[in-house]
């Protein structure tokens, strides 16, 4: 279970638990699923559509990476609301006659679905009671334990096929969300959509206010695809006149000289959160409550934040404890394997020069068999050592910076061979300890650079540079600052500088000339890029584009998004970015270029190669869109030298 790429894998299969914690509970204050009217009923949309996994911020699936290994699945109760089954389709490996899933809460059975492999080969769907259990913090927890029972009885190392699974998984909710009557109830376990409204959207408190505020948001609610937007309010409105749909809330930013956080009511009755302030009071409210965001969220003590974060003061080694994994076993018969999930932008700083220290324990092999112990990130092994009969491992080994990447996977593993006796073999188990660290120092120019250097690089304090200083500007930057926040651990802090001052600080810098004004001049990659090679990704001399480009120094990074002349091709380059949830995510190189009517291409202008010898797109630092494109344009260039033939370009991905 995990985000693809925008976020780190964060279950692991576990021998004893395996928490598939889609919100995590906190405190220990109980209460009925049946909530009781209070004082005040005001309410809106009935959920009466069932709430996916992904929209939790936990994937699609319950993976039961091993039997009889209990998984916590614990859902969302927002207030108003019960939550009555968790449904999906289950799903098995082969090689199996018939299992069961047991369902359980504080040690009483609720559920039991026996299947047999026609059954579960197809895809079985099945619903899983929630109904009258203990809500906890506005969640509620149940334990599932799967059981297979091979064909024939027969022996095989079951990690090697594909796992029981709990696919398309959702949450059905009866009853309808109740709307908050304090600051402290405001924020949702569950949120589709954040609106921050502007009173003057040229008003740099304001500006440096909704920018930090959208980045804490997003950060609170961590890998949940919430929407984050920024509005301006009509002249001479101070409250937004919009009604909120299921799980929105409305904030609202004023410049006033009583500084403060209160809940307003808009004409239409709903609950909208006020923070107040004038040009100095303001962006101190804000922080306020960013630093102090569990005092407003008592209704949602159990959001899936990103947890596992390390101390915002920069560090050269760090435990794999502080990385917050949870217990890091598992167990199997031929290959086990333990995986360490990390990101640079856990430490808030990019890094390079990293060596890592695995230490850990496994049950000592029998002398009819051998392994080996072994450590690997992504394809390429690192160290080995041959296991003995201590049952326990001290392996160190220092990773060569070109295989950095912004997310990382640490693989400890260790492959088993010998004699096997059906029936009677043992599985072995390995643990890393928490002990474990990872070592680095400061990495400046970044090392991966370019795209693959953010947010890491951008961390903690951004300065925000916009060239006209309007709101068009504020909502191009508020873009941006989400895009790179849902990638990270730790929260941006972006602040609002007059644009020379941003272009020209020794700080991470974002700067906004959608229209291609830059008041100062600031070298970017477009102004060395090869033309030829735009060309090949079509991009024609005197074409219209918007250009998100980032410009590595020797001690901070810059981000500049510009346009050849027009800040509506900029706007087009970042409604492309929006249109998938990866695409900010996957860029490489150091230029993304949106050409006006064409399809946008990433390219490496100045930033090292990323990736392995192996790799094309390493040893050119270009994108694998970009290598198509390159190849397809020398096919052209030949038939035309070879024969005139006239070959028409396509244009696309």
């Amino acid at each position: 279970m995990g985000h693809s790429r925008t976020w780190l894998t964060r279950a692991l299969a576990m021998p004893v638990a395996v928490a598939v914690t889609l919100l995590l509970p906190l405190g220990s204050v109980a209460s009925a699923q049946d909530f009781e009217d209070d004082a005040d009923t005001s309410v809106v949309a009935a959920a009466t559509t069932p709430i996916s996994f992904t929209e939790l911020g936990r994937g699609t699936d319950i993976v039961f990476s091993s039997d009889d290994a209990p998984v916590l699945v614990t859902v969302p109760v927002p207030d108003g609301l019960t939550a009555t089954a968790v449904t999906g389709i289950l799903t098995a490996p082969t090689d199996f006659s018939r299992g069961w899933l047991e369902v359980t809460s504080d040690g009483r059975l609720v559920s039991r679905v026996d299947f047999d492999a026609g059954q579960a080969g197809t895809g079985l769907p099945i619903s899983v009671p929630l109904q009258g259990l203990e809500v906890v913090d506005r969640s509620v927890t149940v334990s599932m334990i799967a059981h297979l029972v091979p064909v024939d009885d027969r022996c095989y190392d079951r990690t090697r096929y594909q796992p029981l699974a709990l696919r398309d998984a959702f949450v059905a909710y009866d009853g309808a969300e109740r709307q908050p009557t304090t600051v402290a109830t405001f924020f949702p376990p569950i949120l589709r959509k954040a609106t921050i409204y502007v009173t003057d959207g040229s008003s740099g408190a304001q500006q440096s206010a909704a920018l930090q505020l959208s980045a804490a948001i997003v950060n609170k609610y961590g890998s949940q695809p919430d929407a984050v937007v920024v509005e301006q309010l009509p002249n001479g409105q101070s409250l937004p006149s919009a009604e909120p749909g299921l799980f929105e809330r409305a904030v609202v930013l004023g410049n006033s000289g009583d500084a403060g956080i209160d809940l307003a009511t808009a004409p239409n009755g709903s609950p909208v959160l006020r923070i107040s302030g004038d040009d100095k009071t303001l962006v101190p409210q804000v922080s306020l409550l960013a630093a102090n965001f569990d005092g407003y969220w008592a209704a949602s003590r159990a959001l899936a934040s990103p947890d596992n974060t390390v101390a915002q003061i920069s560090q050269d080694a760090i435990t794999v404890g502080e990385l917050k994994l949870g217990t890091l076993t598992t167990s199997g018969l031929n290959h086990i394997e333990v995986d360490v999930p990390f990101s640079q932008s856990q430490l808030g700083r990019p890094m390079k020069d990293v060596s890592v220290r695995m230490i850990g324990s496994y049950v000592p092999l029998p002398n009819s068999r051998n392994g080996e112990l072994s450590i690997s990130l992504g394809d390429r092994r690192l160290a080995s050592q041959t296991v003995n009969e201590t049952g326990r491992f001290d392996i160190g080994v220092d990773v060569p910076n070109e295989l950095l990447r912004r997310d990382l996977t640490f693989e400890v593993s260790m492959d088993v061979t010998g004699d096997f006796q059906c029936g009677t073999s043992s599985p072995s188990s390995l643990t890393v300890d928490p002990a474990s660290t990872i070592t680095s120092t400061t990495g400046f120019p970044p090392t991966p650079g370019g795209f693959q250097s953010l947010p890491q690089s951008m961390l903690p304090t951004l300065d925000v540079g916009l060239s006209h200083g309007d709101f068009a500007d504020l909502v191009r930057a508020q873009r941006l600052v989400v895009a790179m926040q849902r990638l990270s651990y730790l929260p941006l802090q972006p602040r609002v500088l007059p644009f020379g001052d941003a272009a020209t600080s020794s700080l991470p810098a974002l700067l906004i000339a959608a229209d291609g004004t830059l008041p100062t001049p600031v070298a970017l990659p477009m102004d060395t890029a090869d033309q030829g090679l735009l060309r090949l990704q079509g991009l024609e001399f005197g074409g219209q584009y918007g250009a998100l480009q980032v410009v590595s120094g020797s001690h901070n990074e810059v981000v500049a998004l510009t346009s050849e002349g027009d800040a509506a091709d900029a706007d087009g380059l970042l409604n492309w970015l929006e249109g998938g949830k990866d695409r900010f995510a996957e860029l490489t190189g150091d230029l993304l270029v949106a050409p006006r009517g064409g399809e946008p291409f990433d390219v490496g202008v100045d930033v090292a190669p990323l990736g392995t010898a192996t790799s094309a797109e390493g040893e050119t630092g270009l994108s694998a869109v970009t290598i198509g494109w390159i190849g397809f344009g020398t096919v052209v260039l030949i038939a035309v030298a070879v024969g005139g033939v006239l070959v028409a370009r396509r244009r696309g991905q």
